[in-house]
């Protein structure tokens, strides 16, 4: 069974942004389809809000197409949700979306650096993990 994993924004940011981390080792698998990713609509919306901050776009030295690239090939790919269910489990309101697209999308993990996601621990089945305990404990085995 490949693993369904939602993937929180700060995750993938990193994971396109640098190589040789947790996070891009992740991008890789479902790259070649050793896990599936869900993500939301508000996720993506995120991550391409994020990554065209005058911060990333001076660090990464990524165009506008570039972001438009990334962002098309995370949408074409993964599997995407509406994030339309409503649910209050995190501290910080704003992750609780992560949670909503993983329970809308029926994962089995969400993977965030987050600690107000990673102090979930687990919710409805889903197990929560940082992007290093996923590639030890996930990909690894």
């Amino acid at each position: 069974m490949i693993p369904l994993v939602t993937v929180d924004t700060n995750v993938l940011v990193s994971a396109g942004t640098i190589s040789n981390t947790p996070p891009a080792q992740i991008l890789d698998a479902w790259r070649i389809g050793r896990i599936e990713l869900a993500l939301s609509i508000p996720i993506l919306q995120e991550v391409r809000a994020v990554l065209q901050r005058p911060y990333f776009v001076e660090t990464s030295g990524w165009s506008k197409k570039k972001i438009d690239l990334f962002v098309s090939e995370l949408q074409m790919g993964a599997l995407v949700v509406g994030g339309n269910i409503l649910v209050d489990v995190c501290r910080d309101p704003k992750d609780n979306m992560i949670f909503s697209c993983a329970v809308e999308a029926s994962s089995n993990y969400i993977v965030s650096g987050n600690e107000d996601v990673l102090a979930v621990g687990n919710y409805r089945n889903i197990r929560v993990m940082s992007p290093r305990r996923f590639v030890d404990e996930i990909l690894t085995t």
